[in-house]
Formats: structure tokens, sequence, C-alpha cells
């Protein structure tokens, strides 16, 4: 009976990690997909930054002697 114990003891254990790794990848796939967002978006305002940088020299230009 003892045995019987101590493998439902293990069992329960077992799949309480399994919950845990289940809940870990879930958490790792939603961060990967944040990060790849974030990405983007860090893409997009580097561009716009650029194109600001481009528009201000170009008004610039155009109230500088030349």
């Amino acid at each position: 009976m003892q045995i019987d114990k101590h493998l439902a003891k293990h069992d329960s254990q077992i799949a309480r990690l399994e919950q845990v790794m289940t809940a870990l990848a879930e958490a790792q796939v939603k961060t990967e997909e944040s990060t790849d967002r974030l990405n983007l978006a860090m893409a997009e305002l580097a561009q716009s930054q650029r194109d600001l940088a481009h528009q201000w020299q170009a008004y610039l230009s155009t109230i500088r002697p030349q």
C-alpha cells in the first residue's frame, strides 16, 4: 500500500509539473508574439524618425541662405 501512495504522489507531482510546463510554454509564445509586435513598432518608429529628419532638413534648407 505504501508503494501505491508513493506512486500516486509522484503522479500528482508529474501532473502539476506538466501543467507548469504548459503554462510556461504558453507564456513564451505570448512573449515572442509581443516581442515581434514591439520589433515591428520600433522599426516603424525608426522609419518615422528618418522621414521627420528628412522633412526637417528640407525645411531648414528653404530658410537658410545658400
